[in-house]
C-alpha cells in the first residue's frame, strides 16, 4: 500500500474514488449515537462531535487530555516522551462548544438554552450534553485529496473544495433548532493552521424563535506540553493572572490567546532550542483564537421588533443604520465554571433579563487604533483578560427565526507562532494587561507581542506574575521550528489568510484596514494559490538495513486551475520527531536517472544512515519552481527492520549494559528512546520473558511478526519503570526452542 498510516485512521470510500459529493445518504433526521471524526489533513487538528462539541468534552482541565483524541492541538503530530514521561502533544483547548438562546413568539416566559458543549456543573465539572441539549443526528468524513492512496492522482479532485471535510448534524432539543456543520482544513503550508466552520441552522419547530443569540463556548489554553513541563498538569486555575493573557484584535474580529513569553524549558530550553529538538525551547509558543468570517445580517431582528434589553445609555450607539443591532453580541471572556445558569436563562446569553457585555460607547484615549467603528458593538471584556483567560464567549443576535428558516453562521479555528513577528508590535489590540487587577485605563490597548523581542507593558503587573515584560528574545537567536513551514508565521497572518481563502480575494493584511464579516458571502469560495501535490510513498526495509523510500511519478501529470508553477523537484526528508527539524536526505529532480526507474515509474531512495531498531519518519516534499511546497501528507513512520531468523539461534539484548541511556536515535513513539531496549535474533513468533535477579517474572513480550529485533522500553507488567539491576530473559520460540541470558541495567 502506498501513503502514510498517518494520514487518516478513518477513510470513506466511495467504490475507489474520494467522496467530494456532499448529499450524503446520512443526512436523513434520524438519531444516532454521539462519534466524532478528527480533522488531521493540516496542522492544526480538532475533533469533531455531532453533538455541537469540538476538542475534548468540556470541563475545567481536570480530566486532563486523551492520547490521539485532539483538543485544537497545535503543531500537529505533537506527541512526545520526555524523561520517560508522557505528554499527549500540543493541545490548546479544554473543550468548545455551541449555543442558542432564543424565546418562543415573543414570550419573554418562553425561554430556552441548549448548550450544545462547554457546559459544565458548578465546579467545573464536565457536563452531560447528549441528550440534553443536544440529539445527535449524523456525522461524515469526506477526502478530497489530490492523490488517493495509492499513488495515483484522484480523478474527483476539486480544487475549489477543501481538501478534508467533516459534516456534523444534531437538533438542539430545547429550541428545536437542526444544525449542520461543515468543517474544512487544507494541507496547502500557506493554509494549514486554521479550520473554517459553516454553521446552518434551521428552524424545526412551528414556532417562530424571536431574541435568538447564537454563540460558542471556546476554551482556549495554550498548551498542554506547556502546563504539564510548568505546572505537572493542565489545569484553567493555572492560567489565571499568571502567563496567559486572552486577547482582542479589532481589525480581524479575533479573540485569541497567548502565553507572556512562550513558557521557556526551565531544564532543556537550552538543547531543545539549538538543536531544534521537540520544536525548540518554548513550550508554548503559539497563539490560538477563534473569529467570524461571515454572520448572518438578514435574520437580525429589527428595533422595535425585539425584546432584547439595551440600557438607556446605550441605546443611541447600538443600532445601525438599517435598526439592526450591531455585531457582535457578546465578546466576553469567562472561568472554568460554565454552569448553565450562568449560560442560559438569566445568564450571559439571556439577551431580554440584562447585556451582559456592555457596547464600545466612547474610543478612550485611542482612537488611532480603537477605530470608530466599533463603537455600539460588543466591548472585549479586556479587564478581566488576565485573571480569565480561557473561557471565549462569541456570540451574535437577537435574531429572529420563522418555522423552517436557515441561517448561515461561518467560524475559524487559528494557530500561530506567536501573536506577531518583530514589525508587529507597532500595532495595537486590546488586552496584555492586568485589567482590574492593577492600572490599565480604557481601552485596554497595548503593543502586539512577539518572539522577536521583549517588550514591556507595566499594565500587565499581576500579583502572581510580577513581571512587566511581554514576548521573548527566542526568534533573534534561535531559527523557527520546523513546523512553521511556510512565511505564514503568527496568528495574524493565518487569520488572514483564512479571510483570503474564504472571500476567494487578493490577501490582504488587516493591520489597518478593517475585516467586515458582516459583507462577506454566505457560502464560501474557497479559493486559494494550489502547490504540487506531494506522492504517496511506502517505506521499505532492505537486507542491509538501509530504509528505501519509494513513489511513483504521477503527481507530476497533476493540473489544477489556480497551480502556481510547475513542479521542480521532490525533496527527501527524515525527522526523529514531526516536530523536530527534518534533515534532507536527498533532492530529486524530475525523473533523475540516479533515482528513476522509467519501466514501472519508480523514484528510489535510500537513506544510508538508518540503523536496526531505530525508527525515523519520512516524507517527500513536492517543490515547484518558484520555491513553494506541499504539505507533508506523506508522512510515515517507518521501523528499521531485518526479516525474522529463520531458526532462533542466538537471541540478545542491545545495548548491554543499559547506562543511563541506550543510546538508539531516531523516532520513539510508544516511549522514551533512552529507556529502549533491544532484543535481537528473534524468529518470526516467540515469547519473551524478562524475571528479576530474585526469579520475580517482570514482563512478557508476545512477538509475532517478521522482524529479527523487538523492543521494550523498560516498562513492568505493574506499569512501573525497570529499576537498575541484572535482569534474565527466556526466549520460546513455537517449535519448542528455547534461549537465554542476561542484561544490566543502570539508571
Amino acid at each position: 500500500m502506498w501513503g502514510s498510516p498517518l494520514i487518516s485512521d478513518r477513510i470513506l470510500v466511495l467504490a475507489t474514488a474520494v467522496i467530494v459529493g456532499f448529499a450524503a445518504s446520512t443526512d436523513a433526521l434520524r438519531s444516532q449515537a454521539r462519534r466524532y471524526e478528527i480533522h488531521r489533513r493540516g496542522m492544526l487538528h480538532q475533533t469533531v462531535y455531532n453533538t455541537g462539541e469540538l476538542g475534548r468534552p468540556y470541563d475545567d482541565g481536570n480530566t486532563g487530555s486523551t492520547p490521539n483524541i485532539p483538543s485544537f492541538e497545535w503543531p500537529a503530530r505533537s506527541a512526545m516522551f520526555v524523561d520517560g514521561t508522557p505528554y499527549n502533544g500540543q493541545y490548546n483547548s479544554f473543550g468548545a462548544g455551541f449555543y442558542i438562546f432564543a424565546t418562543k413568539n415573543l414570550d419573554s416566559a418562553n425561554r430556552y438554552t441548549d448548550m450544545c458543549g462547554a457546559v459544565s456543573d458548578n465546579d467545573g465539572n464536565a457536563g452531560v450534553v447528549e441528550g440534553v441539549f443536544s440529539e445527535p443526528i449524523s456525522i461524515t468524513r469526506m477526502e478530497n485529496y489530490p492523490v488517493l492512496a495509492d499513488g495515483r492522482l484522484n480523478p474527483m479532485y476539486d480544487p475549489d473544495e477543501a481538501e478534508e471535510v467533516i459534516v456534523s448534524k444534531w437538533r438542539a432539543l430545547q429550541t428545536n433548532v437542526i444544525v449542520t456543520r461543515t468543517s474544512r482544513a487544507w494541507s496547502n503550508p500557506d493554509y494549514d493552521d486554521f479550520i473554517i466552520y459553516e454553521y446552518v441552522l434551521e428552524n424545526s419547530s412551528s414556532d417562530t424563535l424571536t431574541d435568538m443569540i447564537v454563540a460558542w463556548g471556546y476554551s482556549l489554553a495554550a498548551s498542554l506540553f506547556g502546563n504539564e513541563r510548568k505546572f505537572n498538569r493542565w489545569s484553567e486555575a493555572d492560567f489565571r493572572a499568571r502567563d496567559q493573557f486572552a486577547r482582542y484584535d479589532l481589525t480581524r474580529y479575533l479573540s485569541y490567546n497567548h502565553d507572556r513569553t512562550g513558557s521557556p524549558d526551565d531544564r532543556y530550553f537550552s538543547v531543545w532550542a539549538q538543536s531544534g529538538r521537540f520544536g525548540g525551547g518554548l513550550n508554548s509558543p503559539q497563539a490560538v483564537g477563534i473569529f467570524p468570517l461571515h454572520y448572518d445580517r438578514a435574520h437580525l431582528a429589527l428595533r422595535g421588533q425585539t425584546n432584547a434589553f439595551v440600557a438607556r445609555s446605550d441605546f443611541r450607539y447600538v443600532w445601525d443604520t438599517e435598526l439592526k443591532m450591531k455585531q457582535p453580541y457578546i465578546n466576553r471572556y469567562e472561568n472554568g465554571n460554565l454552569y448553565p445558569s450562568k449560560i442560559g436563562n438569566y445568564g450571559f446569553l439571556d439577551c431580554v433579563s440584562q447585556r451582559k457585555t456592555s457596547p464600545v460607547s466612547g474610543i478612550g484615549n485611542d482612537p488611532v487604533n480603537f477605530p470608530a467603528y466599533w463603537i455600539g458593538r460588543s466591548k472585549p471584556s479586556w479587564t478581566i483578560g488576565s485573571r480569565q483567560p480561557v473561557g471565549h464567549i462569541y456570540g451574535f443576535g437577537p435574531y429572529t427565526l420563522r418555522p423552517g428558516q436557515k441561517m448561515t453562521i461561518v467560524l475559524a479555528e487559528v494557530a500561530g507562532f506567536g501573536a506577531g513577528t518583530a514589525e508587529d508590535s507597532v500595532f495595537k489590540d486590546i488586552g496584555g494587561g492586568a485589567g482590574s487587577d492593577g492600572n490599565d485605563p480604557d481601552p485596554g490597548m497595548h503593543p502586539v507581542p512577539s518572539h522577536y523581542a521583549e517588550i514591556q507593558y507595566p499594565e500587565a503587573v499581576t500579583p502572581n506574575g510580577p513581571s512587566p515584560v511581554m514576548g521573548s528574545k527566542y526568534l533573534s537567536m534561535y531559527p523557527l521550528p520546523a513546523y512553521v513551514n511556510s512565511n505564514v508565521i503568527t496568528i495574524r497572518d493565518v487569520a488572514d489568510r483564512a479571510i483570503q481563502m474564504y472571500t476567494g480575494g487578493v490577501l490582504v493584511k488587516h493591520d489597518t484596514t478593517q475585516f467586515k464579516p458582516e459583507n462577506t458571502p454566505s457560502t464560501g469560495v474557497l479559493q486559494a494559490p494550489i502547490p504540487f501535490p506531494a506522492p504517496a510513498i511506502r517505506v521499505e526495509n532492505t537486507l542491509s538495513s538501509r530504509n528505501k523510500i519509494m513513489w511513483k511519478s504521477y503527481a507530476e501529470s497533476f493540473t489544477a486551475t489556480r497551480l502556481r508553477a510547475p513542479l521542480s523537484h521532490y525533496e527527501v526528508i527524515r525527522a526523529d520527531h514531526p516536530l523536530d527539524r527534518w534533515k534532507e536526505i536527498d533532492s530529486v529532480g524530475i525523473q533523475d536517472p540516479r533515482f528513476y526507474t522509467s519501466q514501472d515509474s519508480t523514484y528510489m531512495v535510500s537513506d544510508n544512515s538508518s540503523a536496526l531498531l531505530e525508527a525515523y519518519y519520512y516524507a517527500v516534499v513536492s517543490v515547484d519552481a518558484l520555491g513553494g511546497r506541499s504539505g507533508m501528507t506523506n508522512m510515515t513512520l517507518h521501523e528499521t527492520q531485518l526479516p525474522a531468523a529463520p531458526t532462533m539461534d542466538k537471541v540478545y539484548v542491545v545495548p548491554n549494559p543499559l547506562i543511563v541511556s541506550s543510546g538508539f536515535t531516531g523516532a520513539s513513539p510508544s516511549g522514551d528512546i533512552n529507556d529502549r531496549i533491544g532484543f535481537f535474533g528473534l524468529p518470526k513468533r516467540a515469547t519473551i520473558r524478562i524475571y528479576s535477579y530474585s526469579g520475580q517474572l517482570i514482563n512478557t513480550i508476545e512477538h509475532d511478526v517478521d522482524n529479527y529485533t523487538a523492543a521494550w522500553y523498560q516498562v513492568t507488567r505493574n506499569s512501573q519503570l525497570l529499576a537498575s539491576g541484572v535482569y534474565f530473559f527466556i526466549v520460546d520460540d513455537d517449535l519448542g526452542n528455547r534461549r537465554h541470558g542476561k542484561f544490566v541495567v543502570i539508571h
